[in-house]
């Protein structure tokens, strides 16, 4: 039995702390409703969260955590449950401690933001989300903080911190990733940098939980257990590897003597704190206990640990790839040719050999440009490349695809020798499109690393490539946003994260170009500004309208909108972005043309305007 008067740290030394770290599962069992997550519970249904708290107690756990994990501003502002933050932690760590009484301790829960590209967040606002949950699961009287579930080693430390500056020295911080079967994490670093991030930031205990399996989970344990010889060590698999049901919900297969079996596994490795994540349930924790038994303590040490390090952990730099590498004049230029919305390519590809001819550097290729169904763009930039022997930019969006089928695509890209890729978030599919639906796995920003992780030579999951990709990243800039300064922001986590080029929205105006160029020249980073020769009225006033990111300044419509015929609003609109470019060409250091009205042809005289200038 835990003696709960003293510290944590101090029922460490002499015995092990079983727990389980989220009520999820046996929620859902109970028939409670999960629809809006399952802290909501705390002040909807307490007699819920307090009967399987105490039947989690009455089944030997020795810490409790709190049903807290998304309880933070971001995720419950998700669902207009923002003011309500205080509240549920509060109602958390009360419903939690009156169910553990005197037999077991109770951690706080936090788990991770969860951050969403569309989100108005910085770091003064992360920093707010996590101070306000961990002041409030404080001032509920919890014995320690429990982070879980983050799988970001930059963001946890940066809550360890937090956490540490908010409770002082005398709450302990236990600080737990989820790893992958190869033992990194979702950036891509390892376990062993992770243990050094976390002993260093300030946590009184580092481990794992959750993860596709126990094995993997029981590996990543060993390789802190290493790492930090003598730090606490917490490790909570899941219940075994998850099967889906009918019903898309994820049941997980491993019995409670094999729960058992692996908490005498986790104590051997040196894990001081054991239970289970996702799929436990109190049988599975009394399993736990009572195997535990058998499990002689040694002792363990609580003040600060060395950490053993690589002998280098500093990851390599970003690669700048193959395109970027091949480009050796002031002024490339490329060009954009959208695939076709059916089976002719035959002029697409003499269009492409036209520009080429005229000087263009690469052949950009939109993915489903304005979620509108085009021939794959990999199919036809493979195509180009081929004949050709030109790059090919393969727009890539987050939309189309899940995890898995991006890295598979990916990978195919490297087999057909595209080595440029725009990471993009994509535009949403509209519900009455008859399209199916937006997939949304990841954003721009998670692509763009997703993409330096595969140049480094292994999948999102750490799974060796058996070879290393040579993508240039490139992303897209935004110049006609409302806020520059919040677009640029943006840019710079793309370039964070491995983003190597940026190809912008078009630009009409000279002065709102150099601003644009002044925004976006960050180190390593190569800009390819934007240009749409507006060739008609019509679309000059469509793109005006109805274009997400495109702002073209009134006297240019009213310039076009007054020519009588066509003809003169073509030449018109080729001779204005022909005066810009030469206007700009003493700023730029690259070019990006797009074609207007599906005819590339047109661009052939801009490109060979850049040439003549080199």
């Amino acid at each position: 039995m835990a003696d709960t008067g003293k510290p944590l740290f101090d029922y460490l030394k002499s015995g092990f702390v079983v727990s389980c770290l989220t009520l999820e599962d046996c929620i859902r069992d109970a028939g409670g409703d999960l629809s809006r997550g399952a802290d909501i519970l705390n002040i909807s249904r307490p007699d819920l969260i307090s009967r399987l708290h105490g039947e989690f107690a009455d089944a030997g756990a020795t810490l409790i955590a709190t049903n807290t994990s998304g309880a933070n501003l971001f995720c419950l502002g998700r669902i207009g449950l923002a003011e309500k933050m205080r509240e549920i932690n509060l109602a958390g760590a009360k419903l939690a401690l009156a169910s553990a009484g005197k037999t077991a301790f109770v951690a706080g829960a936090v788990g991770p933001l969860k951050l969403d590209i569309d989100e108005d967040w910085d770091i003064f606002s992360i920093r707010e989300a996590y101070a306000g949950q961990i002041g409030a699961l404080l001032e509920g009287g919890v014995h320690a903080i429990q982070f879980v579930s983050l799988t970001n080693p930059a963001e946890l430390a940066f809550a360890v911190k937090e956490a540490r500056r908010l409770a002082g020295p005398g709450i302990p911080i236990l600080a737990q990733m989820i790893f992958s079967e190869n033992g990194l994490c979702e950036t891509g670093e390892t376990v062993e940098i992770s243990a050094s991030r976390l002993v260093e930031a300030g946590a009184d205990v580092i481990g794992v939980n959750g993860g596709k399996s126990i094995t993997a989970t029981v590996k990543a344990a060993e390789r802190f257990a290493a790492a930090a010889t003598g730090k606490p060590l917490a490790a909570h698999p899941n219940a075994g590897y998850p099967e889906a049901t009918e019903g898309g919900r994820l049941i997980y297969m491993a019995s409670p003597s094999y729960m058992g079996d692996t908490a005498v596994r986790l104590a051997k490795a040196g894990v001081r704190i054991v239970g289970g994540f996702s799929g436990t349930n109190p049988e599975m924790v009394r399993a736990m206990v009572l195997a535990l038994t058998t499990v002689r303590t040694t002792p363990v040490a609580t003040a600060a640990a060395p950490v053993k390090t690589p002998a280098s952990v500093t990851p390599a730099p970003f690669k700048g790839g193959a395109f970027l590498d091949s480009l050796n004049m002031p002024h490339p230029v490329i060009a954009e040719i959208d695939p076709p919305p059916n089976l002719a390519i035959a002029g697409i590809v003499e269009d492409a050999r036209f520009l080429v001819a005229a000087g263009a550097q690469a052949i950009s290729m939109a993915e489903n440009p304005l979620a509108s169904l085009k021939m794959s763009n990999l199919a036809l930039a493979s195509i180009i490349r081929r004949e050709l022997g030109t790059h090919a930019i393969c727009h890539l969006t987050c939309r189309d695809h899940n995890l898995l089928g991006i890295q598979s695509i990916l990978m195919g890209m490297h087999a057909l020798d595209i080595r440029a890729v725009l990471a993009l978030t994509g535009d949403p599919l509209s519900a009455s499109a008859g399209q199916g639906k937006s997939v949304f796995d990841l954003n721009s920003f998670l692509l763009t690393r997703l993409l330096a992780t595969m140049n480094r030579g292994v999948t999102h999951s750490g799974a060796p490539l058996k070879g290393e990709t040579d993508f240039s990243i490139g992303v897209a800039f935004n110049s006609g946003a409302r806020n520059l300064e919040t677009e640029l922001q943006r840019l710079q986590r793309k370039v964070d994260e491995g983003a190597r080029f940026v190809m912008t929205q078009p630009v009409f105006d000279p002065d709102h170009a150099r601003r644009v160029l002044e925004l976006t020249r960050i180190p390593g980073l190569r800009v390819f500004l934007g240009f749409f020769p507006l060739v008609s009225a019509r679309s000059a006033l469509y793109l005006h309208n109805e274009v997400p990111g495109i702002r073209i300044p009134e006297q240019i419509l009213k310039q076009l909108s007054s020519l009588p015929n066509k003809e003169d609003q073509e030449k018109a609109g080729l001779d204005s972005c022909a005066q810009l470019l030469e206007n700009l060409s003493g700023d730029m250091d690259g070019v990006y043309l797009i074609s207007p009205h599906n005819r590339p042809r047109l661009l052939a005289p801009l490109i060979k305007q850049m040439a003549a200038g080199r």
